[in-house]
């Protein structure tokens, strides 16, 4: 497993073995996750944002990007995300 907290638009990179990667807002901007809409929590400093997963089947392999940006103009953007891979 990795976790990486991400605070300005990227490509992440993935994980090599990567079946199941996981996105929580732990800031006060919305993000997008290959264009998935992750809001912020609605009470700052006191409670986690949306959060999206996505996996596959057994011994599948995620071979897409995954691509994060923020929306312009807010303040303290961060995503938190779990990459969990086979070793």
């Amino acid at each position: 497993m990795t976790v990486q907290v991400y605070s300005e638009n990227a490509y992440i990179p993935v994980a090599d073995n990567c079946f199941a990667f996981m996105f929580t807002n732990i800031g006060a901007t919305t993000a997008t996750v290959n264009g998935m809409v992750i809001f912020p929590s609605s009470t700052p400093t006191t409670a986690l944002g949306d959060s999206r997963s996505i996996s596959g089947h057994e011994l599948d392999v995620y071979t897409g990007n995954i691509t994060l940006s923020f929306q312009t103009g807010g303040t303290n953007p961060a995503v938190e995300v779990v990459q969990l891979y086979y070793i």
